[in-house]
């Protein structure tokens, strides 16, 4: 697949995604630039390895601002938290170059993909809602002629 190609099929892939697999993408991608400034690190390519603990930082500022309050508060308290440790993981290993604190920041947002890809599972496994659910059947308005 060329790199045309790819890139079309990412952005299909994001606009048509349901919230809950765009989560999943963006953690996916967090851990990606983890891991490969890890390795970036050990090989000795200092400057490439703190772009991509930067771009890390920035995937999960942009996960920290979709966190909503305004279904639970004391969840997305908690939710917040977790992401803020993974941020100041990731700026003590940009500061330090300390793989021990990505190897933190890559553990908890492990964690956070397998919950995000179990409800993206139950979620794509889960019947379609009944009609009489619809927001279309409570108004009593029907697309039948």
């Amino acid at each position: 697949m060329d790199a045309n190609s790819r890139q079309e099929y990412l952005v299909t892939e994001v606009m048509t995604a349901p919230p809950q697999k765009l989560q999943l993408m963006l953690i996916d991608a967090a851990i990606r630039f983890a891991v490969k400034a890890k390795e970036q690190w050990r090989t000795g390519e200092n400057a490439e390895a703190g772009e991509a603990v930067l771009r890390c930082q920035q995937i999960v500022t942009e996960i920290m601002a979709g966190i909503r309050p305004d279904a639970d508060r004391a969840l997305a308290g908690k939710i917040s938290a977790i992401y803020a440790f993974v941020f100041r993981c990731l700026v003590a290993a940009h500061l330090r170059s300390d793989a021990g604190q990505l190897d933190e920041a890559i553990s908890v947002l492990q964690v956070e993909r397998e919950t995000w890809q179990t409800l993206c599972t139950r979620l794509a496994d889960a019947p379609p809602p009944a009609a009489a659910d619809s927001p279309l059947a409570r108004t009593g308005f029907s697309l039948q002629a």
